[in-house]
């Protein structure tokens, strides 16, 4: 028996450095087939692929800080073209929850580690993050949007130089958010609300997106909007017109804790009806699930 015993604590240990040692970088058996994550940028423990996309050639917009006078989140896009990587992570049930301030450490670390620059850092209002690394001949973007039990990873590898836009050296005549700009301008914008996969309550770390909005139906007390819910055609149209149902009225709640008259908001909810993107991607389907503010004719 002490014969079994030691050949136990002999073997062991080489055995698994052995089983281990097969397994690829990334891999986990929750993954869906074929997918990884990126080079560099690990997912956070607990988490596995359950969505990815690889394209080549293809195309991003990169979010870039550009803070104005008048306006310290505005941002710009950077349109970047190459080989592009959608990688979308939930968190297993039971794992361990991050907060978005953790998630945005974990990767912000990451990016360091590997000589990124970040572009857009999501500690004011906007919680998603651009990353970008210069090589000789290349660049690498990396976008992340991170939410409670869900992260999305998006990353492209530019075989051209960019040049980034310069900084506004004008000053704006109007101090309006730029959020009420674009919802005049278009009249919708996405509010970008975080939702648990399948869950209708609102994140709370989205509460600065909760407050620019109210503050907007502050400024302009005529403003009358219809909040909108949305989701990809994934899955059941009826659970997904109820849930896009469940998500427009949290948020129309939340509003109303803050100050809103409730008199000044509709809540519908409209499923997959009217995607905006292409459902057959993760790309396409990370668009379509979204929350939008649509002003009231």
């Amino acid at each position: 028996m002490e014969i079994m015993r030691l050949c136990v604590r002999i073997l062991l240990p080489g055995l698994l450095t052995m089983i281990l040692s097969s397994i690829p970088v990334g891999a986990n058996p929750g993954d869906i087939e074929g997918s990884h994550d990126y080079p560099g940028f690990p997912r956070l423990p607990g988490f596995v692929i359950t969505d990815y996309d690889e394209d080549n050639p293809s195309e991003f917009d990169f979010p870039v800080a550009r803070p104005l006078p008048t306006d310290a989140s505005h941002v710009e896009t950077v349109h970047i073209k190459g080989h592009r990587y959608i990688i979308r992570y939930e968190l297993l049930r039971g794992a361990l929850q991050h907060s978005l301030l953790q998630t945005q450490q974990y990767y912000e670390k990451l990016a360091a580690d590997n000589g990124f620059t970040v572009e857009k850092t999501g500690a004011v209002g906007d919680v998603t993050e651009t990353f970008r690394q210069k090589k000789a001949g290349h660049e690498v973007w990396v976008y992340l949007e991170p939410a409670m039990g869900a992260n999305v990873l998006t990353a492209v590898e530019s075989s051209g130089g960019v040049t980034l836009p310069a900084p506004s050296a004008a000053t704006p005549t109007s101090t309006e958010d730029s959020l009420y700009t674009s919802l005049v301008k278009e009249g919708h914008v996405v509010l970008p609300v975080a939702f648990l996969p399948g869950k209708s309550e609102v994140d709370t770390e989205t509460q600065p997106w909760i407050d620019r909005v109210v503050k907007i139906l502050q400024r302009h007390p005529d403003l009358q909007l219809t909040i909108e819910g949305h989701t990809s055609s994934n899955g059941d149209a009826q659970e997904n017109q109820l849930l896009s149902a469940q998500r427009a009225k949290a948020v129309k709640a939340v509003l109303i804790v803050n100050g809103v008259d409730k008199s000044r908001l509709v809540a519908v909810g409209l499923g997959g009806t009217q995607p905006i993107a292409d459902d057959s991607t993760a790309d396409g389907r990370l668009k379509n699930r979204r929350i939008e503010l649509v002003i009231k004719k």
